[in-house]
C-alpha cells in the first residue's frame, strides 16, 4: 500500500456549511471587505443564485459589482476582463459564484487585480509579488472542490492549454459557504459530471503516491458518499439529503486532494480540456475507469479499498478481483448517469491521440500516478477510451 508517514497538512479554509446558509453571505463578507466582485456566469445568475447574494449583501452594506461572463473551462481572457471589473470597481473582497470555472476565474482575477500581468506570467513564476485579496467561494455545483483548493486552473486560449496559478496557499479562500440548497436545481448531467469529477478527486488523492493518513481519511469518506449519492442526486435532482452527501463529498474529496494530489486522470482530462474544450468533469469521467485499471496492479491493497467504498461487499475476494469489481462499478455508474463515449465528444480526433500524449507526460499530475506511466501508455488509453 502506498503511503506516507511523513506529511503536512494545510487547511486555510473556513467553511460554513448547511441549507438556508446563503442568508449569511453579507455579514460574513462585511468582515472581509465593504466592496466585493462577485464573478459567475450566466447560468447562474439567471437561476436566482446571484440575487440571493447581493440581495444579503446589500443588507449588510456591502457594495458589489458583478462579473457574469465565466464560461466552462475558463479562459484567460475572461479572467482579464473580471479583473478589469474588479479593479474599476475598487473591489477589496471577491465572490466566487457557481462551480470550478466562476471559483477559479475569482481566484486568478485576483491575483491580476493584485500583481498585475497575466495568467500565463503567474503561472511560470508562481510567486507573487504582492498580497492577493480576500476571495470567498459559494459553490453551486458539488464537484470542483474548488472552494478549498489553493490554485486556479485557467485555460490559456493562444496556447490551447490549462495553465495552474498558485503560491503556496496564498489563494486559498478565505471562507467557503457551502449551501446545498444552490445545487437543487443542476441539470442532471452537470448533476452527474461534476460529481464524478469529485469521485475523481477523492480516488486519485487516495491511490496517488503523495497520498498520507489524513487524507486518505477524508478521501475514502467522500468517496463513501459520493457513490452513495450520486444516483439519487441526478435523478432526483430535488433531494435535499442527496444533494447534501454530494457537496459533503465533493468539500472533502478537494480537502484530499490539495493536501495529497492527483494522477493520471487529471493528466489526460486537462490535456483534452484544452485540447478540444471538454467539460472536465466529462473528462474526468470518461477516463476514471480506464486509469483506474491500468494502475490498479501497482496497489491492489489500496484499490480494494477503492471497491469497498464505493459499495462493494469486497469479503471473500482477492485483492485483485475486488479491484476489478471497483472499476467495473465506475463504468457501470457513467452508464447509469449518462456520460457520454469519447468518441462522441465534440472535436475529438484519434489523429491528435500522438500529440495529447506526449503532453500529457510532461503535466505534473504524472509524477504522483501509482503506476508509471510514458506516452506509449497514454497513447493505449486514449484509444481503449475513444473504442470503448
Amino acid at each position: 500500500m502506498i503511503i506516507n508517514n511523513q506529511f503536512e497538512l494545510n487547511h486555510i479554509t473556513k467553511i460554513i456549511f448547511g441549507a438556508g446558509m446563503v442568508e449569511n453571505i453579507g455579514k460574513e463578507t462585511a468582515k472581509y471587505g465593504r466592496k466585493a466582485l462577485i464573478v459567475c456566469d450566466e447560468g447562474v445568475r439567471k437561476a436566482g443564485i446571484v440575487d440571493k447574494v447581493t440581495e444579503s449583501l446589500t443588507g449588510s452594506g456591502v457594495d458589489y459589482a458583478i462579473y457574469d461572463k465565466v464560461l466552462p473551462n475558463p479562459r484567460d481572457t475572461g479572467v482579464v476582463e473580471a479583473a478589469g471589473v474588479g479593479s474599476r470597481f475598487g473591489a477589496d473582497v471577491i465572490i466566487g459564484v457557481g462551480g470550478g470555472s466562476a471559483m477559479d476565474t475569482a481566484k486568478a482575477a485576483n491575483v491580476l487585480m493584485t500583481n498585475g500581468g497575466d495568467c500565463e506570467t503567474w503561472a511560470r513564476i508562481r510567486k507573487f509579488n504582492e498580497a492577493v485579496l480576500p476571495v470567498i467561494c459559494v459553490p453551486t455545483t458539488s464537484g470542483t472542490g474548488s472552494e478549498v483548493t489553493f490554485e486556479a486552473v485557467i485555460t490559456a486560449v493562444e496556447k490551447g492549454m490549462k495553465v495552474s496559478i498558485s503560491d503556496g496557499v496564498k489563494l486559498a479562500p478565505r471562507l467557503a459557504l457551502m449551501d446545498p440548497e444552490l445545487t437543487l436545481s443542476v441539470p442532471p448531467l452537470v448533476t452527474a459530471s461534476t460529481g464524478m469529477d469529485a469521485l475523481t478527486h477523492a480516488l486519485e488523492a487516495f491511490t496517488c503516491t503523495y497520498s498520507q493518513p489524513i487524507t486518505d481519511g477524508l478521501a475514502m469518506y467522500a468517496m463513501e458518499k459520493i457513490a452513495g449519492s450520486i444516483v439519487t442526486a441526478t435523478m432526483e435532482g430535488s433531494n435535499l439529503k442527496a444533494r447534501t452527501d454530494m457537496m459533503v463529498g465533493s468539500l472533502m474529496a478537494g480537502m484530499a486532494f490539495t493536501n495529497s494530489f492527483l494522477g493520471s486522470v487529471h493528466s489526460l482530462s486537462e490535456r483534452i480540456g484544452g485540447f478540444y474544450d471538454t467539460p472536465h468533469g466529462i473528462a474526468n469521467s470518461i477516463f476514471l475507469p480506464f486509469v483506474t485499471q491500468y494502475n490498479m496492479d501497482a496497489d491492489p491493497e489500496k484499490h480494494a479499498l477503492v471497491a469497498k467504498c464505493l459499495g462493494i461487499d469486497i469479503a471473500g475476494l482477492s485483492q485483485i478481483d475486488a479491484s476489478e469489481r471497483g472499476v467495473e462499478k465506475i463504468f457501470e455508474l457513467n452508464e447509469l448517469l449518462g456520460i457520454p463515449k469519447f468518441k462522441d465528444v465534440k472535436g475529438v480526433d484519434s489523429n491528435d491521440f500522438p500529440k495529447i500524449s506526449e503532453s500529457c507526460v510532461t503535466h505534473a499530475c504524472t509524477k504522483a500516478n501509482p503506476r508509471k506511466i510514458d506516452a506509449e501508455g497514454y497513447l493505449m488509453l486514449l484509444n481503449k477510451a475513444y473504442d470503448y
